[in-house]
């Protein structure tokens, strides 16, 4: 089951220099793009073993079969219940070779230790998440494969907390004993709002003119997730 989302948005703004702090981030960014990459690899590889099985191969042609059925029938229950049967078999299989989310927050406990637990294990498990969705796609047949991050690539990342970790703090980016403040041009009363809400934790709402009539458009800014 999905989960809900409520509407978001992204404000970039650039940071005062800081080479200490960036050559941190760089570094990072680039333990994260081998974990990324590791968790990707993974997944291939207990896709492949899965896809070997002549149980696999068996439901789904089975599955192929009852969907041409459906198609011509749909209100049938018969072909609906195999249906729903054959769906189960194959979670029952993807459970098995570790194709969920969860398997990769697993998996990443072990890369962070070699690394040396040098990132934060939010922001660890959210880049497994990431991979894990870009996998997700092809595993459910709306991608034919997924593509590998080459050295540079990775270009941000996520925490799930503002809390520990790369944080926003009075308009700071904050990290250990280091802080780097926002860049701000002039008087922006646009940006001033939005950081104001995000340090009071507040929603609010903001207005899009479309074809010169206002539409209000509510946005819930949330403050517990921090990316660079």
């Amino acid at each position: 089951m999905a989960i809900p989302r409520s509407p978001s948005f992204v404000l970039t703004l650039e940071l005062n220099s800081h080479p200490r702090m960036f050559s941190v981030a760089d570094k990072e960014l680039e333990i994260l793009r081998v974990l990324y990459n590791t968790v990707l690899g993974n997944y291939l590889k207990l896709e492949n073993q899965m896809k070997r099985l002549k149980e696999y191969k068996k439901w789904i042609r089975q599955l192929k079969g009852i969907k041409r059925k459906l198609a011509r029938d749909e209100e049938n229950p018969f072909l609906q219940n195999e249906l729903k049967c054959l769906r189960e078999k194959l979670k029952g299989l993807r459970d098995q070779y570790q194709l969920t989310e969860y398997a990769s927050h697993t998996w990443v406990k072990s890369i962070r230790k070699h690394f040396g637990d040098k990132v934060n294990a939010a922001v660890a498990q959210k880049t497994a998440s990431r991979a894990w969705l870009a996998f997700r796609k092809k595993l459910f047949g709306q991608a034919k494969k997924v593509m590998f991050l080459r050295k540079g690539e990775m270009a941000s990342f996520e925490g799930k907390t503002n809390t520990t970790g790369w944080r926003y703090h009075n308009q700071h980016l904050v990290y250990k004993d280091m802080s780097t403040p926002l860049k701000r041009k002039g008087n922006d009363h646009y940006v001033s709002e939005i950081l104001s809400h995000l340090e009071k934790k507040t929603p609010f709402t903001h207005t899009i003119k479309k074809k010169g009539k206002p539409k209000p458009s509510p946005i819930f800014f949330m403050s517990n997730m921090s990316e660079l």
